[in-house]
């Protein structure tokens, strides 16, 4: 039995893919098939955008950093919008042979795609169609599988120990090897968009909070933390010196272990957190020593009301006082804020925008998104008691249905673009890297 673990087009070419790092490591300690790789999503980014590629690997010199990321945002969108509509007309995408040639010089029984991001669906469809043809299983899995999918392939899992059960025929949960660690080294570091590797880390799946209500992560997942031991082996064993902790949340006593780790084997990091008041000045500076070099803060708002109701369970008040315990120990605060979500107003909306401004000092980089509707969120459960209205759901082709509404009071979503767009200066000002490395987390990490 030849397994190939693949990633498909398109997303970001700047981290190695946690998703197939992972399921490699637990089936080549629980199964005796033959288990391999193979990051299509950077092969196809390297073969063609070259000159970017080239760029942000010897990127030490920021000064023409927006102006590039622009142009490889512009460039990268089109080629991306282009392929995806001769997917969905039936024919093959840019690459595909070539692409498709990487899959078969493996020679595997059966391709396993892991899915991560939508916009994968389209180039991974095309390559299912193909593989079907040749006789070769296809299986897949991960959180952007959408029916479309799941009808094209042989076998939809949704876990590693489904893959197992697939691949090996069983799989007996009380004798499962968990006791193992990722090799990074299935990858070549050089294929990705930035001058030293950055190595995704995962600590837990689902979070430990789950009641954000704009928030689908948490759907139908147990919080559930890994082994230390492993991380820690998996931290050791690593050449990289630089890791992105990619949890969707980390509580205190969590992170501190984790940076005893990191410290331990001289890492620098970043990761995700909620900005909640027990992350004071002494534990961010233990933090700052473990060579945690950057945070990126789920702040969402500048206002309480809007805070309660999305179920953050934290205030403006503290977060402002987290932001600046964090900067004082030396770590650089990136801060996610959500426009638009229901029943915000134009009133509540500036307050936020003074949020940003009051605490400029302590923020380096802003990144702003305006909410969106998404199944399986507790606002798309039960829209009525967000003043949410006439939930739209439209067709598409290869896509899951696109969500539009309209809410019963407060910004509309274009009124809440529209207003985004207008404040863009004030909140460009506040930032002191690029704006536009909210493309490239990665880069501010190696950068600092």
């Amino acid at each position: 039995m030849k397994l190939l673990l693949v990633y498909p087009p398109f997303c970001t070419p700047a981290t190695l893919p946690y998703s197939i790092t992972y399921l490699s490591a637990f089936l080549k300690e629980n199964c005796d098939c033959s288990v391999d790789v193979l990051d299509l999503n950077v092969k196809f980014h390297n073969k063609k955008f070259g000159k970017y590629a080239d760029y942000y690997k010897n990127l030490n010199d920021l000064s023409d950093y927006n102006e590039m990321t622009k142009g490889y945002d512009e460039v990268s969108r089109k080629v991306y919008s282009d392929n995806n509509r001769l997917v969905v007309d039936g024919k093959n995408p840019e690459l595909f042979d070539e692409m498709l040639s990487m899959i078969l010089e493996k020679k595997p029984d059966t391709v396993a795609f892991s899915v991560v991001y939508s916009s994968q669906v389209f180039y991974c469809y095309a390559l299912i169609r193909e593989l079907k043809g040749r006789g070769i299983k296809t299986i897949v899995g991960g959180p952007s599988v959408n029916e479309k999918l799941i009808g094209a392939a042989d076998e939809y899992l949704k876990n590693e120990v489904e893959l197992l059960e697939s691949v090996s025929g069983k799989a007996d949960h009380d004798k499962l090897h968990l006791n193992f660690f990722l090799d990074y080294n299935v990858f070549d570091p050089g294929d990705y968009f930035v001058k030293d590797a950055v190595l995704p880390l995962r600590t837990s799946s689902g979070c430990y909070h789950a009641k954000c209500t704009f928030c689908t992560h948490h759907t139908g997942n147990i919080y559930l933390e890994y082994s230390l031991e492993n991380i820690e082996r998996t931290v050791e064993n690593s050449d990289g010196e630089y890791f992105f902790v990619v949890d969707d949340m980390l509580h205190k006593k969590r992170l501190l272990d984790l940076a005893e780790i990191m410290k331990k084997n001289g890492k620098k990091w970043t990761c995700q957190l909620k900005p909640t008041k027990d992350y004071d000045e002494d534990t961010l500076h233990i933090l700052r020593e473990s060579g945690l070099l950057m945070i990126i803060w789920g702040v969402e708002s500048g206002c309480d009301r809007v805070l309660e109701i999305m179920g953050k369970g934290t205030n403006a008040k503290d977060v402002s006082g987290v932001l600046s315990s964090s900067s004082k120990a030396g770590i650089k605060n990136v801060v996610y804020i959500i426009f638009g979500f229901p029943t915000e107003t134009k009133e509540e909306f500036l307050e936020t925008i003074r949020f940003l401004e009051d605490n400029s000092e302590c923020i380096d980089l802003v990144s702003t998104s305006v909410f969106g509707l998404q199944k399986g969120s507790f606002v798309y459960a039960d829209p009525s008691r967000f003043g949410v209205t006439e939930v739209v759901e439209e067709e598409r082709t290869v896509l899951d249905p696109k969500i539009s509404y309209e809410v019963k009071e407060g910004l509309t979503n274009e009124e809440a673009v529209k207003l985004r767009n207008g404040y863009k200066k004030t909140i460009e000002k506040i930032n002191k890297f690029p704006k536009l490395m909210n493309y490239f987390r990665e880069h501010m990490l190696v950068n600092i």
